[in-house]
């Protein structure tokens, strides 16, 4: 612990110097500073952090050095970086913003713990992790973007489990929250009565996300959270009639995005035997979110009250995550309890337009069954 010894030792040096007159000043800095001053951890980085094995800093920060040091050296880069800040003394290194925003964002803990960890007031500590998710935000279209061949995807899909034409797989998982301020819990609660919002996402073979949207209440089923999405005005163009997304029954069968058979005990063996190979392929999704929180733990409880904010965080880790997978820093995943298994249910109002849409993809589905072969 460090008690702030050059700013002590100017106090007290003030107190020597001063006449019998300045007594009233003596005291009133006294009482209002020296007494005030607040015991902080000095050089964790220097002292403790670089003295870490690089199995113990990925332990710790969830990401190994080599990782974390690229976003430093990207972070101090951007315009995101304050080089300058006026009447101030000292700004915070960019090790520091990043350090400390993936120990907050990798454990358990409380923004407080960080900054008194790091050594910084809990306000700095605010901006510090609000300047780290801007700046993630800001290279977001670099790292999550469908921009790869869809060739290439159906290609590396396919071998998998002998699927063709998929691109990616959808699904929907729960971030619990805590009520945001000036909402109403009733409206984020999920079937669960627990509050939280909906992180959709799109994976691609690799379990990198390709798109997310994130925002919405838990309390949206999450075939209306995709209609919600900019994904589902565009996904019938990018995709036409030969590539498309899975998901699980959730969603709406369509040409452009297939779901397995549902099975009411009348299945035949060659419908089974598709719904094997399809959920072989579709587990991609749940194996990505599983990645994601267990990287970043915060996400498995996030204590953030400004919903604008939250979505920023949640955002930030999938950069993050696809960030750590394209330079091989892997994870192994932890056990991780998943609130969100999507409920096997059709929209109520299927209007024409809403039956030859769904016709069209039960079409498509038995073409790419009838040419699945046993194995």
């Amino acid at each position: 612990m460090n008690i702030n010894e050059p700013k002590k030792a100017a106090i007290l040096y003030f107190l020597s110097s001063s006449d019998d007159e300045d007594e009233d000043v003596i005291e009133f800095i006294f009482n209002t500073h020296l007494k005030n001053i607040k015991p902080k951890i000095s050089n964790y980085i220097i002292d403790v952090v670089h003295n870490y094995s690089d199995q113990q800093f990925k332990n710790h920060f969830r990401i190994e050095r080599t990782t974390a040091y690229f976003i430093i050296d990207k972070f101090e880069e951007s315009k995101f970086f304050p080089k300058e800040i006026p009447y101030t003394i000292t700004v915070c290194s960019p090790e520091t913003h990043i350090l400390s925003y993936l120990w907050f964002s990798a454990n358990k803990c409380c923004l407080r713990d960080v900054s008194e960890r790091f050594g910084v007031g809990l306000t700095t500590q605010y901006r510090i992790n609000n300047r780290v998710m801007d700046f993630l935000i800001d290279i977001c279209s670099t790292y999550i973007n469908f921009n790869e061949g869809f060739e290439k995807l159906a290609h590396e899909f396919q071998k998998i489990s002998g699927i063709p034409g998929v691109i990616g797989c959808i699904d929907g998982t729960s971030i619990p929250i805590r009520t945001p301020a000036h909402k109403i819990k009733s409206t984020y609660t999920n079937r669960h009565d627990t509050p939280s919002i909906t992180l959709q996402g799109v994976c691609d073979y690799k379990k990198r996300f390709v798109d997310v949207f994130t925002g919405a209440p838990g309390k949206i089923h999450d075939s209306r959270v995709f209609a919600l999405s900019d994904l589902s005005k565009m996904l019938s163009i990018k995709c036409g009639k030969k590539f498309h997304l899975i998901g699980d029954g959730a969603y709406s069968l369509r040409e452009w995005l297939l779901i397995p058979y549902k099975d009411y005990g009348r299945l035949t063996d060659t419908q089974r035997y598709f719904n094997k190979r399809f959920c072989a392929t579709r587990v991609l999704i749940e194996n990505s979110f599983g990645l994601l929180k267990s990287r970043f733990r915060q996400l498995l409880q996030l204590d953030i009250h400004s919903v604008d904010k939250i979505t920023k965080f949640i955002v930030s880790s999938c950069v993050l995550h696809n960030l750590c997978i394209d330079m091989n820093d892997h994870i192994i995943p932890e056990d991780v309890n998943e609130d969100d298994l999507s409920v096997v249910e059709e929209p109520d109002n299927i209007m024409d337009s809403e039956m030859i849409l769904k016709r069209n993809g039960e079409r498509k589905r038995e073409a790419i069954q009838n040419g699945l072969q046993f194995m």
